[in-house]
């Protein structure tokens, strides 16, 4: 008698649930219950912050409080991650790189300015005199 009036009881919280509920849960989730959770707060949704805030050092132990709970969601979201290639090596690898792709784009004219780059002395380019403008002589 009394696991019927306990089941009575269930089905009736149960009805109750569903009648609060009636514009959210459809027939498809009653279906389907697995699928579906109904959240009574947007809070999680969002990711808002829940609690007592302090800004400007009105509340430092607040404040202390939010930054380790900060510190936390960081370590858990990005775990650090060993490099395969030290600092020094990929700065070598970044500046030979910007040379060899900096050689592609170069005109004619960028020619003699590869050499430089590169180390290569001008004496090895045959040079041009530049002619100046003559003034004419007066008779």
């Amino acid at each position: 008698m009394k696991r019927s009036k306990e089941k009575a009881l269930q089905q009736k919280e149960a009805d109750d649930g569903f009648g609060f509920f009636s514009d959210v849960i459809t027939e498809e989730m009653k279906q389907g219950s697995n699928k579906f959770i109904v959240e009574t707060s947007f809070v999680p949704c969002e990711d808002l912050i829940v609690g007592r805030l302090s800004f400007q050092g009105m509340n430092p132990v607040i404040e202390r409080i939010m930054q380790e709970e900060e510190d936390a969601k960081r370590e858990k979201v990005a775990p650090k991650v060993e490099a395969d290639v030290s600092d020094n090596e990929m700065a070598h690898r970044y500046s030979t790189l910007v040379g060899t792709i900096g050689r592609k784009y170069n005109k004619k004219r960028g020619h003699t300015r590869a050499h430089i780059h590169k180390g290569e002395s001008r004496s090895s380019a045959p040079k041009k005199k530049k002619l100046k403008f003559l003034k004419p002589q007066e008779d």
